[in-house]
Parts: structure tokens; C-alpha cells; sequence
């Protein structure tokens, strides 16, 4: 259990009003983004860490690369009648391109690329005597978004990351393979079979043309606010080393984390990876597992589940989880061990974290569960 030494409600206060006041809108790539991030990287010095930015390359707005297979697809379907053959080899591209999507294994998003950045901060460990070791027992690292998490709404969900989107995508580009196979078997079949996929298409292509809405509430400032509170109290620890990494653009492209990975290519079997999504509620959620079979690392639920039974404040509930995680699904794909901590609202409250004095308080919960899973770990050596 965490023992207070200092006013953390007041410290956390003061934290949460800080992160507001450097910036409003935080959507990818954006100024709001690079002020934030310019925040973190003072902060997570201020708690004794060395820091690192490293520039990464993205696509801003994920939802708007569809425009591409969206306009494959429509050429598609508006060749059926008249070229079969090649409208039925265009449609099974755009099909495997859009399932391959759906599940999982998206690939790299066309488009021009803007500047975004991650902020990460790491502490040695301490040996006997002050010394410091070359290889610590455990790297813990601790990810959080820096930019806001988007919504896609109306017209906007066809272009969304949810289940129901990626079927709606993969069944209008499977209408349109059937077409093209209906048109190539029984030739002088009318205009009318092409009618759905032309249509299904052109819907794609007008959401993915939509700007993006930055997601209400937002539980973004809650999140880096956790992971700033937890590294300062953490202090340096003798097995585990503790990296904070506060990761660009996490809704629009994944190269933030890919890069991260690339430049350091931790230990597998013992790095554990801790991915903090927005808080937005009442309620601290202990993913035990995620869509599309994403489960969470046994020891990190463990520990988890300790530092939650040992600390009445901390009242997390461990739950599955409708959705991946934006964090967690790519470090599993890469062999990482990784559990996902969020917050929402309880069965019947609001959906709002916004007011001053609630979002200490969610802060402080979130960050003692950190704190405690962290310290655990440390027990174990």
C-alpha cells in the first residue's frame, strides 16, 4: 500500500490544472499535441529521469486513409457491368486490404505524414552502495497516449475501429466481389447489380472524407496525469527499471509504438508492459481481456489484483474488455507482455470526469494501483 509523505490530493490538484492549462485540443500532430508533450518532457525530468524526443512520421487522421480503398472499391463496382474480369480482381484487393484491416494486421496507411513525437523517460536502478547495474531484473514500461482519443459518429462510424465497422467495410467489398462474380458468369446482366457496392463505396468514401471529432469526455489528461504522479512516486528501485513513455498520435497510426519498439528492442521475458487508456468515469477497469483474443500477462493481473486487494482506495474492477486496446493489441502482435488499465463510468453515472475536484481523485486511484502493481514486482526481485 502507498503511504502518503506529502498532500498528493493538493500535488494532483495542481498537476490536472497544469496539463489543462497547457493546452485545449491535443488531435494528432497538432500544436496542442507538441505543447503537451513538451510538458511531459519537463515533468518526467523534474522526477530525476533522463528523457528522450524522437520524432515519428504519421498519418493524422486514421479514418480518412478509407478514401483510398473506398475509391478502389467504387471503380470496382462501376466497372462490373462493363469489365467483369478486372472489377472481380479490383474487388478481391480492396477485400483482402479491408480484411486484413478488420483484423488486426492493418497495413501501412497511404497519405502524407506529419511530425508527431514520443517523450520517453527512463531511471537506473540503484545497487549496493549507490552503485548502479548494468541489467536490472525487470523493465516495467508504463505507455500512455499523448494526443486525445477520437470518436466516430453518424456517418463517421463506417470509418471507425470497432467490429461492427470492420464488418460494414468487409461486407460492402464482399457485395461487390459477388457482382463482379455474378456479371462474369452471366454476361448483360444489368446496371443493377453493381447498384449496392457503388453505393456501399461511395458511403465509405464520405466518411472517410468527415473530419475527425476528438472523443467527449476526454480522459486523456487523466491518463499522462497518472503516469507523471506514478514515476514521481516510485523513486528508484533496485530490480526493476521503470520507463515512462508518453506515445504520439496512439489514434491515428501505430508507428508511435513500432518505433518505440524498434529503437529499443527490450526483453521480451522480462519487460512488462503497462498500457494506461483514457480515464473517463468512476470506475478503475483491470483488463483481464480484450477483443479478438488480446489477454492480459498472468503476472500483471497478478500483481494487479494484489495491489487492488491491498489498498481499499484503489476499488479496480478487473473486466473484459469490448474493444482492443490501442496500446496493448500492438504490443502483444510484437511478443509483449502487457495489461491495459482504464477507467469508465459504473453502471448507471455519467460519462463525465471533467469536474476539478472528481479527476484528482480518479488520478489518485489509478496511480496508487501503478504504484502498487510497480512495488510488487519490486518485492518479488
Amino acid at each position: 500500500m502507498y503511504t502518503p509523505i506529502r498532500d498528493d490530493t493538493r500535488e494532483l490538484e495542481v498537476l490536472v490544472s497544469q496539463l489543462a492549462d497547457q493546452t485545449g485540443s491535443r488531435l494528432a500532430t497538432s500544436q496542442g499535441e507538441a505543447t503537451v508533450a513538451a510538458f511531459v518532457n519537463g515533468r518526467l525530468r523534474h522526477a530525476g529521469m533522463g528523457v528522450g524526443t524522437y520524432e515519428i512520421r504519421v498519418v493524422p487522421h486514421q479514418g480518412h486513409w478509407y478514401r483510398w480503398p473506398a475509391l478502389l472499391g467504387l471503380v470496382a463496382a462501376l466497372l462490373t457491368p462493363l469489365l467483369p474480369l478486372p472489377s472481380l480482381a479490383l474487388a478481391l484487393i480492396v477485400f483482402g486490404w479491408l480484411l486484413l484491416d478488420s483484423l488486426g494486421m492493418p497495413l501501412p496507411p497511404p497519405g502524407r505524414r506529419y511530425a508527431s513525437q514520443n517523450i520517453v523517460g527512463t531511471r537506473a536502478i540503484a545497487g549496493a552502495m549507490g552503485l548502479e547495474p548494468a541489467v536490472p531484473r525487470w523493465h516495467v514500461l508504463l505507455l500512455a497516449p499523448l494526443d486525445m482519443a477520437l470518436a466516430h459518429r453518424g456517418l463517421a462510424a463506417l470509418c471507425g475501429t470497432g467490429p461492427i465497422a470492420a464488418l460494414g467495410r468487409v461486407v460492402i467489398a464482399t457485395v461487390t466481389i459477388l457482382a463482379a462474380g455474378m456479371s462474369l458468369l452471366l454476361p448483360g446482366l444489368p446496371w443493377l447489380m453493381s447498384l449496392p457496392g457503388v453505393l456501399g463505396y461511395l458511403l465509405l468514401l464520405v466518411a472517410a472524407l468527415r473530419p475527425p471529432t476528438p472523443a467527449s469526455p476526454d480522459g486523456g489528461l487523466a491518463t499522462l496525469a497518472t503516469m507523471l504522479a506514478a514515476v514521481q512516486r516510485l523513486g528508484t528501485l533496485t530490480n526493476v527499471e521503470v520507463w515512462a513513455v508518453a506515445v504520439g498520435a496512439v489514434a491515428s497510426d501505430r508507428r508511435g509504438v513500432t518505433n518505440l519498439l524498434a529503437r529499443f528492442p527490450f526483453d521480451r521475458t522480462r519487460t512488462l508492459c503497462i498500457a494506461l487508456e483514457p480515464l473517463v468515469g468512476n470506475q478503475v477497469v483491470i483488463a483481464s481481456r480484450e477483443r479478438a483474443g488480446g489477454v492480459a500477462d498472468p503476472l500483471l493481473l497478478e500483481l494487479a489484483l494484489e495491489a487492488d486487494a491491498a489498498d481499499p482506495q484503489i476499488d479496480a474492477e478487473p473486466q473484459i474488455l469490448a474493444q482492443r486496446g490501442r496500446l496493448a493489441s500492438i504490443l502483444r502482435r510484437h511478443g509483449y507482455r502487457t495489461v491495459t488499465i482504464l477507467a469508465r463510468p459504473a453502471p448507471g453515472a455519467l460519462a463525465q470526469n471533467s469536474d476539478p475536484a472528481a479527476m484528482p481523485r480518479l488520478v489518485e486511484r489509478t496511480t496508487r494501483l501503478i504504484v502498487g502493481i510497480v512495488r510488487g514486482l519490486e518485492a518479488k526481485g
